[in-house]
C-alpha cells in the first residue's frame, strides 16, 4: 500500500490536490479530515523528544500521559466521532498497543505534574486535601489514588520501530479493502518533514500545496473569517505568511517523495499537473474514473485572483511588495483554458 498525503499552510489549497486524488477509483480516500497526531503538541514527535532525545525520569512518563490524552481526545466520543470512524473503530486500541510496547515498567504513584495538569484552582485543592487527607490516615491514604507512574527510556531505534509498527497498523485499519492507495489529509507537517517521514515504513509521497498570499489575504478578510490568518493589518499579514513559510530547519528532500505544488497550477495547468501527480505516485491514469467529479478547475478557477473583487488596492501592493517571491504569475496563463465542468454563476467557495 501506498500513502499519499498532502500538507499547507493554511488556506493555501491543499484541498484541491485530496479532491483530486480521491477521484481514482483505486484510491481509499479518508476526505479532507486532518490527521495531526504525529507532529502536533504531545504527539508522537513530542513523544520522542522526551523518550530518547531529552530523557527525564519524571518528564518521560508525563509525556506519555500527555500523548494518552491527546490520543483519547482525538479518538473522538459517540457524540463527536473525530478519528475511530477512519480507522474501523481500532484507533484507541492500537494507540494502547503502541504505548505498551515503549512502555517500560509503571507503579502506583503521582507527581506535581499530575496536579498541575487539572488547573490551578483544582491545584490548591486537591494538594490541602492531600495534607488533609495524609493526617487523618496517618499517612496511608493520598490523593489521586488511581494514578500511575510510567517510566520509559527506550532507544531510538527501538522507539522509530515501534512508531512504524503503529503507524503501518492505523493504516492497514482505515484501508479495510486493500486497496493500493490510501489518502490521507495532513499527516505530515509542511515542515521539519524529514524527522516525521522516518515514521513510516510504507512507501509515501508528500504534495506541498501553496497559493498566491494575495489570494490567501482576501479570502480569509471577506469569505474564511477565521482567527488562525490575521487580515486586521496587512503588514501583520505579510509578517504571518513569511513566518509560517519559513519555520522549521531548512531542509533538502528527496523530490521524487517530496513535492511542492502551486494551487494555481492545479488549475491553469491542469494536464501538465495531473501527469506529474500521477508520474511521482503511481496513480494509473485509467483509472480516473470521476474527473472532475471532486475537484473541477472550472469551478476552483472562481477561487484565484478574487482581490480584484475588492477595493483593496493598497493592502494588495503591500503584498505585492513584501511577499513578491511568492506571487503567481497569472499574467502568463489563460483563464479561458481552463477545463473541467463549466459552472454558471462563477460561485466563490
Amino acid at each position: 500500500m501506498k500513502i499519499i498525503t498532502c500538507a499547507s499552510f493554511y488556506g493555501s489549497g491543499s484541498s484541491a490536490l485530496t479532491d483530486l486524488v480521491a477521484e481514482y477509483s483505486c484510491v481509499k480516500d479518508l476526505t479532507n479530515y486532518e490527521f495531526r497526531f504525529l507532529y502536533d503538541i504531545d504527539g508522537v514527535s513530542d513523544l520522542e523528544h522526551y523518550l530518547c532525545e531529552c530523557h527525564d525520569r519524571h518528564n518521560a512518563g508525563h509525556a506519555l500521559k500527555r500523548f494518552k490524552r491527546l490520543s483519547e481526545f482525538n479518538a473522538g466520543t459517540f457524540f463527536n466521532a473525530r478519528y475511530e470512524p477512519f480507522f474501523n473503530n481500532q484507533y484507541m486500541k492500537l494507540t494502547r498497543k503502541f504505548i505498551d510496547s515503549i512502555i517500560d515498567f509503571s507503579y502506583p504513584g503521582w507527581w506535581f505534574y499530575d496536579v498541575y495538569d487539572k488547573g490551578k484552582v483544582l491545584y490548591y485543592i486537591l494538594i490541602q486535601w492531600d495534607k488533609i487527607l495524609r493526617k487523618l490516615t496517618n499517612g496511608k491514604k493520598s490523593i489521586l489514588s488511581r494514578e500511575r507512574i510510567f517510566c520509559s527510556h527506550p532507544s531510538q531505534e527501538k522507539f522509530i520501530e515501534s512508531v512504524q509498527n503503529y503507524v503501518a497498523s492505523l493504516m492497514q485499519a482505515a484501508n479495510p479493502e486493500g486497496l493500493p492507495f490510501l489518502e490521507v489529509d495532513q499527516l505530515v507537517p509542511s515542515q521539519n518533514l524529514n524527522r516525521i517521514l522516518r515514521y513510516f515504513s510504507d512507501d509515501i509521497t508528500v504534495f506541498i500545496v501553496d497559493r498566491d498570499p494575495r489570494d490567501v489575504y482576501t479570502s480569509n478578510r471577506f469569505y474564511w473569517k477565521e482567527n488562525i490568518c490575521p487580515t486586521d493589518d496587512v503588514n501583520t499579514f505579510c509578517d504571518w505568511f513569511l513566518y509560517t513559510r519559513k519555520s522549521g530547519k531548512v531542509e533538502s528532500y528527496n523530490t521524487n517523495q517530496v513535492i511542492k505544488l502551486r494551487f494555481e497550477d492545479m488549475i491553469y495547468k491542469y494536464d501538465e499537473t495531473v501527469a506529474k501527480i500521477e508520474m511521482l505516485t503511481g496513480l494509473d491514469s485509467s483509472l480516473h474514473s470521476m474527473q472532475f467529479k471532486k475537484f473541477n478547475p472550472q469551478q476552483s478557477v472562481n477561487n484565484t485572483q478574487i482581490w480584484k473583487k475588492h477595493n483593496i488596492e493598497v493592502e494588495i501592493k503591500v503584498i505585492e511588495e513584501r511577499l513578491a517571491e511568492y506571487l503567481y504569475p497569472f499574467d502568463e496563463v489563460n483563464s479561458d483554458a481552463v477545463p473541467g465542468v463549466k459552472q454558471e454563476g462563477g460561485k466563490i467557495f
